[in-house]
């Protein structure tokens, strides 16, 4: 949730209900209530569960998770602090553990089938049910939703209300009935009520309903899988798979034509994984008579995962991407692997994990992988291969690789584009140079999330700000938006222009015009030239070339986390885990003073700065990085 988010008033009489005929075709294709997992009583596909490496697995995270802690479940107080202090550091933890708790336990009972652990599943829902607010503390306009004055429908919400339901669908017949009936009015009185009175209304809508980011899918497809469970008239489920199916287009417009994806590899995976649970809702619910994964652009979606990889696991970490981010398989070959009679062929080729990495906070992914594929034991990988590089040329991203069966095993990316982006970064003309499967001239990636990441001052941080990215300081001064202020949306006036691509199987080259990107009265032009040479060892070379009306200061840098040294001869020698280049930076307009600083944030990257000694009215700085 970023500043600048606010609910929607559409015009009088404007609404975002759907078609009435659309509800009543959809409502001629549905059957009874469903939902992606099983029944305790469905022995046999438990048992199944359990004979699998995947279900040992979960029997021993569930014992794990259930142990008691001092501090593993949530109070009001938890909230009620955060709320009046915005310091989420104690509260970070808690959620992940309830989550688990409540996807690891009932799926435990269900594979054992011994009441073992029916009482802390009890007392948790109890627990969870007496908070005021779902809502994620940090998510307050006040005190509103804590008071229970106004309910907001947050990510944390529909996490939490969807592990009830299928909490509820697994153990209904278990569970005491006043808890069966707690999670139904909850759930009814938190998630349902509000969103149909918005969208019905026109009037105070969530703002997600319309985003073009991870929340929208996440939040309707969270909804929609409660809906489709506990809406006993088919009509209401119907009306439920009509708005999902009207509002999750955003999801789907929030990547490029070119099928790249703003917020990440990270986001990706978390946005995109919850658009295959509605996908897939959506199929069961209809007898899978409509099918989005069928879709081209779909398709081309499901490859960003893949596309994005740049070599041996490693992935950009532009805008706010975990830098260790591991994507998980099922979601890589989920179209390889699910159930699906329509597929013409199923690769198996390469046997791969289905469970290798997976998040178990997410019940309806859980159960999805369990449930909804061709066999647990036996999922596969679609070896696509890599080309030598991937050019998105509506954003100006590019990704560099060594061919194949090549000496050269230097790989980069480059990075155009605007600051307006989700999860944005002021990161427009950013490279990153990896040897091997080292990054080692490197974009910071996202900071731990605090109080300021998504506010109005979220550019004072210095691994979000352009100080700490692999770009010039142009008469003193950071890419727009600047230190003072920040909102959604804003930055659409700092971006890049393409000047020229071209591309051989030995060479690539991109040209940017970057002066947009900075308010300095007296700067004519910025031209930043990305070049990446896969001859011989390989070699990246970026060529920054700047005019001002007047003399003014000119500064570039790069970012490392790896160990660095100065030689003699002035080159800079970066290392890590026995993987070196040689970086030269030289210009033809006067002496340039070297500098560094470890930037002292939530992750203290290297900062590793050269300045022109005088201010120019124009210079070329050159960086030239080679394997060592």
């Amino acid at each position: 949730m970023g500043h600048g988010d606010q609910n929607l008033n559409l015009p009088a009489g404007h609404n975002f209900e759907p078609a009435p005929e659309r509800v009543k075709e959809l409502l001629a294709l549905i059957g009874g209530p469903f939902h992606l997992g099983r029944p305790i009583g469905d022995r046999a596909a438990w048992e199944k569960v359990r004979a699998s490496e995947a279900g040992e697995r979960l029997l021993q995270l569930a014992a794990e998770s259930g142990k008691p802690e001092p501090r593993s479940y949530i109070t009001n107080e938890d909230c009620l602090y955060v709320i009046e202090t915005k310091d989420r550091s104690k509260f970070d933890p808690l959620p992940g553990r309830v989550r688990e708790r409540q996807v690891l336990l009932p799926i435990a009972e269900c594979m054992e089938n011994e009441g073992r652990y029916l009482e802390r599943i009890e007392d948790d829902i109890r627990r969870l049910c007496a908070l005021n607010s779902w809502t994620f503390p940090l998510h307050e306009r006040g005190q509103q939703h804590y008071a229970r004055t106004e309910i907001f429908t947050d990510l944390a919400s529909v996490h939490y209300a969807s592990n009830l339901v299928a909490t509820l669908h697994l153990l209904e017949d278990r569970l005491k009935p006043e808890t069966c009936e707690l999670i139904r009015r909850e759930v009814e009185t938190r998630i349902f009520k509000p969103f149909e009175a918005r969208i019905t209304s026109g009037r105070d809508v969530f703002w997600w309903t319309i985003v073009t980011h991870n929340w929208n899918s996440v939040c309707l497809s969270g909804v929609l899988s409660c809906a489709l469970r506990l809406k006993t008239d088919p009509a209401e489920r119907a009306w439920y798979l009509a708005v999902t199916e009207k509002l999750i287009k955003h999801s789907e417009d929030g990547f490029e034509p070119s099928g790249f994806y703003t917020e990440g590899v990270s986001y990706w995976g978390y946005g995109y994984s919850h658009y295959i649970v509605a996908a897939e809702l959506f199929r069961a619910a209809t007898g899978g008579q409509v099918d989005w994964l069928k879709q081209p652009r779909v398709e081309q979606i499901s490859h960003f995962g893949h596309r994005m990889e740049i070599q041996h696991g490693a992935y950009p970490t532009f805008a706010d991407c975990k830098r260790d981010v591991v994507l998980p398989d099922w979601l890589m070959h989920w179209n390889n692997n699910r159930l699906d009679l329509q597929r013409s062929r199923r690769d198996q080729t390469v046997a791969t994990r289905a469970f290798d990495p997976i998040h178990y906070q997410f019940g309806d992914v859980v159960h999805l992988i369990l449930f909804h594929q061709e066999d647990i034991n036996q999922a596969y990988a679609v070896d696509r291969g890599h080309a030598v590089r991937e050019w998105f040329e509506d954003v100006q991203f590019l990704i560099c690789r060594p061919p194949a069966e090549s000496s050269c095993r230097l790989a980069a990316t480059f990075k155009g584009g605007d600051n307006a982006v989700n999860h944005n970064h002021n990161d427009l003309g950013t490279f990153t140079v990896l040897l091997g499967k080292e990054e080692l001239l490197t974009d910071p990636g996202a900071e731990t999330y605090t109080k300021r990441t998504f506010s109005v001052n979220r550019y004072e941080g210095d691994l979000l700000n352009s100080f700490g990215h692999p770009v010039p300081v142009v008469g003193g001064q950071l890419q727009f938006p600047d230190k003072t202020y920040h909102r959604t949306g804003y930055g659409r006036d700092a971006y890049t222009k393409l000047v020229d691509a071209t591309f051989t199987a030995e060479r690539d080259k991109v040209i940017l015009e970057m002066d947009r990107a900075y308010k300095v009265p007296h700067l004519m032009t910025l031209i930043r030239a990305f070049s990446c040479d896969r001859t011989g060892q390989g070699s990246v070379e970026v060529c920054d070339q700047v005019k001002f009306s007047q003399p003014d200061t000119f500064e570039t840098a790069l970012i490392t986390y790896a160990n660095w040294e100065r030689q003699a001869d002035g080159k800079l020698r970066i290392e890590q885990n026995g993987e070196a280049v040689l970086v030269e930076i030289t210009s033809d307009q006067g002496e340039l003073i070297f500098d560094h600083c470890v930037i002292q944030e939530s992750s203290t990257p290297t900062r590793l700065s050269w300045r022109l000694a005088e201010p120019v009215t124009e210079a070329m700085v050159r960086i030239r990085v080679t394997p060592a």
